[in-house]
């Protein structure tokens, strides 16, 4: 059992724009800096999962490569822990996000860095074989480049899985994968582990990320029927479910 939290940038309301993906939809999952230091301080006392042990326990991971990646690394190592950051691999050095160097500074620290595909496809399981391949390889090659061997992990930029995702990140070298569907229990798909994670957004209290850390079953089960009913959504209808998320991020 794996207890893994999504969080992405770390940043104050006015200055979302300026880190990682800008706009009111990618805004609302970054993380107030004051918030996320009272969510570290409610999950001091969770043990943190290690793909390289395999050891149950609870996971920080940050998805994206944004600019406030190093801040929230110097946080997490403040409480002796490590994170893993998933990196986009086309926007390294773009306004925004970690340039080359900030993705090895990351590695050199200890942290786990892995590929977040290369162009962060809003939806990757609709893309076909050959353009999920591609996306994968890139990532992986790239980061293999920055770092002088390829990563080991991914997630999947999005939240849109499906087998076929699995099956070409194995086919491009990646060792585990993970999802953002949040479910704890780790299973097989192409003879990789693949791993959900629990969404933090900006408004999650601290209270609830210790809660999905921990593995409470009330916090995770509401949070699962949130999630099944916003993949419904997306597979009916797309374009009305993007109009309601940019909808709603503006309220």
């Amino acid at each position: 059992m794996t207890y893994a939290l999504i969080y992405h940038d770390i940043a104050a309301r006015a200055e979302r724009d300026s880190v990682g993906f800008p706009g009111p939809v990618a805004g609302r999952y970054k993380l107030d800096p004051a918030d996320f230091e009272a969510h570290l301080d409610a999950i001091a006392d969770v043990a943190l999962w290690d793909p390289e042990r395999g050891a149950d326990g609870a996971a920080l991971t940050f998805d994206d490569g944004g600019a406030s990646a190093l801040l929230a690394a110097g946080a997490v190592e403040k409480r002796g822990w490590r994170g893993h950051f998933f990196i986009t691999t086309g926007r390294v050095g773009t306004t925004g996000f970690l340039d080359a160097d900030g993705v090895r500074e990351l590695a050199r620290r200890g942290h786990s860095v892995g590929g977040h595909s290369h162009t962060h496809p809003t939806y990757f399981g609709k893309l076909s074989y050959s353009e999920q391949l591609d996306e994968w390889r890139r990532s992986r090659e790239a980061l293999g480049e920055l770092l002088g061997a390829a990563p080991a992990g991914a997630s999947v930029p999005g939240g849109f899985f499906t087998p076929t995702v699995a099956q070409t990140a194995a086919e491009a070298g990646y060792q585990w994968l993970m999802t953002s569907e949040p479910e704890s229990r780790v299973r097989s798909e192409w003879g990789i582990p693949v791993i959900g994670r629990y969404t933090i957004w900006a408004s999650t209290p601290a209270s609830r990320a210790a809660a999905y850390a921990r593995g409470a079953w009330l916090a995770r089960a509401r949070l699962w029927l949130e999630w099944n009913a916003k993949q419904r959504a997306k597979r009916i209808s797309p374009r009305a479910f993007e109009a309601a998320r940019r909808l709603r991020a503006r309220s």
